[in-house]
């Protein structure tokens, strides 16, 4: 579906713009894929032409189109072609290692096969499967099952040898492979160990179909749409990633706008910014819908021992987590990046992590001046005057409120106890002035920015409670933290509210987020979705 009418004339609706001003209109006006107009019905309906397409809204309400600016869709694409092991709805390991046999029954031996959705503190033994497992329901094919935050990965013995891990291999750098007590594999994969499978897997699902990859591709995308989600921004896009999105593009089959944030060789591999072949990915043309210039860093690790935090019990700091990168190093590497005239995008989970990247990010300021954008990933653990820092050298904060549901509780695991150390301290930063933007991290969690906003609105935990609901926001800075925050994070002047010469990226709700209880947020519906003026979403009658 892409309807373009030319010029359409949108009334009779609640028209959130999300401007400056945070204006409500009733009527809007695109013309040529551009808002002409925005105001009252008669206001709207003087600037239009004779022929123009009337749109009747009937009281519903009219957002910008949301942007995801932290989102994985190359790995999430895949989902229909890989095993289901979401946990829930499946409850127990049986349950997940019977689909995985199921799945792998009938294909060709020596096939790749990937796992998705796994999460093995929510199933009823509270583990994960062990290689031999994983050997039993999938003898005959390389498996690979990632954890639902793709931090961790399970492997069985075709898939290790596949890649030349064995029991000789010893920890990369970044990563660690877990052993039993004689020494041998147990399957299990954390962090940059897992960088090997995860190539080998996805590449293998690409490269047997490249059409087939594009399809999935759209089919994805398409599926944001009917969420109101127009743009997005991947996460961590690599050399073949960059590939297959172009030449989806390069097909007229990518529906919306993607920014690519350029990773390594390796999903957690370092990047390197002097590689002239990495900055030519980086720096390789936009088109109207492909954007780049953007560079991907972690900093710091989720698994074995949690992100990188600096912990305040008694007087005394301690360390505790993991880190990729010394500050020094992350400093080095940003201003490296930036004085190539690459933006930066840095994975900081803990309040450790945070630290390093504003460090980085003050040397990039002091280097190259203060109009590049600098994106902060993340944040799970903050402490709340982190904020004033990052406010005063406007960096981007690219949030994730909608873990908290399923993972608030983990997270609060993080923090040992510290109670200055805040879980997603959304409030602090706004009132501290950072430019705070939400995002999914699918395929890590919901991509539904209802849900996100609500619970962001709401800290609500899924086994009951709230988590840090101080910490909370109001439905107005939810909106502005899926539209126009977004929209700078990801470079896009030209999106994010419905002002006159703005590209027309509009979302139709069947209610008002401003207006309903916030228990409704959740359930809002994406009536209608256009991309540059057309209609690539409608709901069915």
């Amino acid at each position: 579906m892409a309807q373009d009418a030319g010029e359409l004339l949108f009334t009779n609706g609640v028209i959130h713009s999300v401007d400056a001003l945070d204006s409500t209109h009733s009527a809007l006006l695109v013309r040529d894929g551009r808002i002409a107009a925005v105001g009252s019905d008669a206001e709207v309906r003087a600037a239009a032409s004779p022929g123009a397409q009337a749109v009747d809204l009937g009281g519903r309400t009219m957002t910008p189109g949301f942007i995801d600016a932290h989102n994985h869709m190359s790995n999430a694409a895949f989902e229909p072609i890989s095993v289901d092991c979401s946990t829930p709805p499946l409850e127990t390991l049986g349950e997940v290692l019977a689909a995985i046999e199921a799945h792998c029954r009938e294909l060709p031996d020596g096939q790749w096969v990937r796992g998705f959705g796994f999460n093995s503190w929510q199933t009823r033994e509270h583990r994960n499967p062990t290689r031999g497992e994983l050997d039993e329901v999938a003898p005959r094919n390389p498996f690979f099952l990632q954890e639902s935050n793709v931090h961790t990965g399970y492997a069985n013995s075709l898939a290790l040898a596949a890649v030349g891990i064995d029991a000789c291999t010893p920890d990369p750098w970044g990563g660690g492979i877990e052993r039993d007590e004689r020494g041998e594999l147990t399957g299990t994969l954390f962090e940059a160990a897992t960088n090997l499978l995860q190539t080998a897997s996805w590449g293998a699902y690409a490269a047997q179909d490249w059409e087939r990859a594009i399809g999935l591709i759209e089919r994805k995308a398409r599926e944001y749409l009917a969420l109101g989600i127009t743009g997005i921004g991947d996460a961590c896009v690599l050399e073949d990633s960059a590939r297959l999105y172009r030449m989806t593009d390069e097909a007229g089959r990518l529906p919306l706008t993607v920014q690519q944030l350029q990773g390594g060789d390796h999903f957690f591999a370092a990047p390197d910014p002097r590689r002239a072949d990495f900055l030519e990915r980086v720096r390789e043309g936009d088109t109207r819908l492909l954007r780049g210039g953007t560079m991907k860093v972690f900093v710091d690790r989720a698994y074995p021992d949690g992100p990188g935090v600096h912990l305040h019990h008694d007087g005394c700091t301690t360390h505790a987590g993991v880190n990729f990168y010394s500050p020094r190093e992350v400093r080095e590497l940003a201003v490296q990046a930036a004085e190539l005239d690459v933006d930066l995008a840095i994975h900081g989970m803990g309040n450790c992590a945070v630290d390093s990247v504003s460090d980085a990010y003050e040397a990039v300021r002091r280097a190259t001046g203060d109009d590049r954008v600098l994106r902060l990933e993340h944040a799970f653990l903050a402490e709340p005057a982190q904020g004033r820092r990052l406010a005063s050298l406007g960096v981007d904060l690219v949030s994730n409120p909608g873990l908290i549901h399923h993972d608030g509780m983990a997270f609060d695991g993080w923090r040992r106890g510290d109670a200055g150390i805040k879980v997603l301290p959304l409030r602090s930063m706004i009132d501290a002035g950072v430019r705070v933007s939400f995002a999914s991290d699918h395929p890590c969690g919901t991509t539904s920015p209802a849900e996100i906003m609500w619970s962001a609105v709401t800290r609500e935990f899924y086994l009951g409670g709230t988590v840090d609901p101080e910490e909370a926001v109001t439905a107005r800075e939810a909106l502005r933290a899926y539209t126009i925050n977004p929209a700078h994070a990801s470079s896009r002047a030209a999106e994010g509210s419905l002002e006159p010469g703005k590209r027309a990226n509009l979302a139709v709700l069947d209610r008002d987020p401003l207006a309903v209880p916030a228990s409704e947020i959740r359930g809002l519906v994406v009536e209608q979705t256009y991309v540059d003026g057309a209609l690539v979403h409608a709901l069915a009658e």
